[in-house]
């Protein structure tokens, strides 16, 4: 079999649910936060998702769908919106691994609540139990709709895309995502020939 092909739904605003969700981990981490949806032309599985993953990593929709996702969010940092000059650098880290490790339902739900109530919120922005569980089950509804439990879900080391070398000291090169802290965060999630791919960046 071949490499596998991805498409992606036509650009549009996240519904109120996710959008509230995203907000507030930007909140809570001091986040870009972004969320990626595309489709692949073979079911996604546990047993080729690191190989999709990769594959949709390389493949030529990745970069539109982080700059697309980045100017829908009003970051703005990825998008080239304000610089005439071309991008230099691919946001793809050479020699990345972006392993996967397989999470269970009620840890993907542990991991959101994470990251409104535990993770270093560098201005002291985390939500109360009670607003981030709101949130959290919010966010899965709209995201998963009712058949929840018929998704899959994987925590992704975060060493594919290019560091701004905040905590690493390492010289960036624009553009850049990823901070080198315990913020930086990749999570996907998948049924059929869906996946999602949710990304975190928080830092002081």
């Amino acid at each position: 079999m071949g490499s596998p092909n991805f498409t992606a739904p036509p650009p549009d605003r996240e519904p109120p649910a996710v959008d509230a969700f995203l907000s507030a981990v930007d909140h809570a981490m001091n986040s870009n936060t972004l969320l990626l949806t595309a489709e692949c032309d073979v079911p996604v599985i546990a047993g080729n998702r690191q190989d999709v993953l990769h594959a949709f990593l390389r493949s030529d929709l990745f970069e539109p769908l982080m700059r697309a996702a980045d100017a829908r969010r009003n970051w703005h940092n990825l998008s080239n919106e304000y610089d005439s000059e071309p991008v230099e650098h691919p946001l793809l880290r050479e020699g990345f691994r972006a392993t996967v490790s397989p999470l269970d339902p009620a840890d993907f739900l542990a991991r959101l609540r994470w990251m409104l109530c535990e993770a270093f919120s560098p201005y002291g922005h985390h939500y109360p139990a009670a607003d981030a569980e709101q949130l959290v089950h919010g966010f899965a509804r709209e995201l998963l709709g009712p058949d929840g439990p018929a998704w899959s879900f994987a925590a992704v080391s975060p060493d594919f895309l290019r560091s701004t070398g905040y905590y690493s000291g390492e010289e960036p090169q624009p553009q850049a995502y990823f901070d080198g802290s315990g913020s930086d965060t990749a999570t996907f999630v998948h049924r059929g020939r869906t996946f999602h791919l949710l990304l975190t960046n928080g830092s002081p």
